[in-house]
Parts: structure tokens; sequence; C-alpha cells
């Protein structure tokens, strides 16, 4: 396997979340998602990496290191005022939708990587009932180059 940048990761599953209809590339990173206008913010993502672990072996410096990286897609989703619960399963069908496209194994996604869905870790209706939003996790297995 040969070895794959996280950024070149994080812009892979990105283009294959904005391939979903009507969704796009929020344009604050992922630790600031969120902070997009309300007038924007509908159907919009943000995907960061987490951590990458390496397995318990001897590294080279001249060899590529095999890792498991973590990987989180948040997203935000305007409900309807007059129709929550319609606009709430409108949001779990895009959640679904997207996590359809990180995982067709048919894209150049899944270059010298492997994925694997790990959870939604979120899902929440703020307060006031404008918004639902999401998080799914999923964990790369790719190699890092080292030299």
């Amino acid at each position: 396997m040969a070895a794959v940048k996280v950024s070149t990761l994080r812009a892979r599953i990105a283009t294959a979340v904005d391939a979903v209809t009507g969704f796009s590339e929020a344009k604050a990173p992922y630790g600031m998602f969120l902070r997009d206008p309300a007038t924007t913010l509908h159907k919009r993502f943000a995907v960061g990496p987490g951590s990458s672990d390496p397995p318990p072996s001897r590294q080279r410096v001249s060899e590529d290191l095999p890792v498991s990286t973590q990987f989180a897609i948040a997203y935000a989703f305007r409900l309807a005022p007059k129709d929550l619960v319609t606009s709430l399963d409108d949001a779990l069908d895009a959640e679904q939708d997207i996590i359809q496209a990180v995982m067709a194994q048919n894209t150049t996604l899944w270059a010298n990587a492997t994925i694997t869905y790990a959870a939604v870790a979120k899902r929440e209706v703020t307060a006031i009932g404008e918004w639902y939003t999401g998080e799914i996790r999923l964990t790369v297995n790719h190699a890092i180059p080292l030299s």
C-alpha cells in the first residue's frame, strides 16, 4: 500500500460528502464548524482528522508507516419550524446518504486506504429546534510517508 497523507484523505472524504445532493463544505475548518452564518449553514459539513495511531511495531524511516487515522464528519441540517419531525427524518436520511457516499468502494477515496465506519457520535437538535447537528466517525487504515 502506497503512502497517503492525512491531508489528502481529508480532502477525499470532503469530496465524497460534497457529492451528496445539496451538501457543501463549510468555510471554517472542522474545529470551528457551526461558525458559518446561519443563512448558509444548512447542509454544510466539515471533515476533521483525529489521531493517527501506528501498530505496536518497529518503525523504520526508510519505510512508510502503517497507521489508523480517525476522521469525523460534522454536518448541520435546518429543521422546518412547522414540521420538526418530518425535517428530522429528512436529516437522518441525509446522514445515511453521507455514510453511503464515504463507504462507496468504487471511489478514489479508497485508493491506498481502507475505510471503516466507526459510529454516529452525535445526533442533536438545538434547544430552540432550529438545527439538527450530527457527527459521523470513520477509521481509515493507510500508510504515512516517513521519508
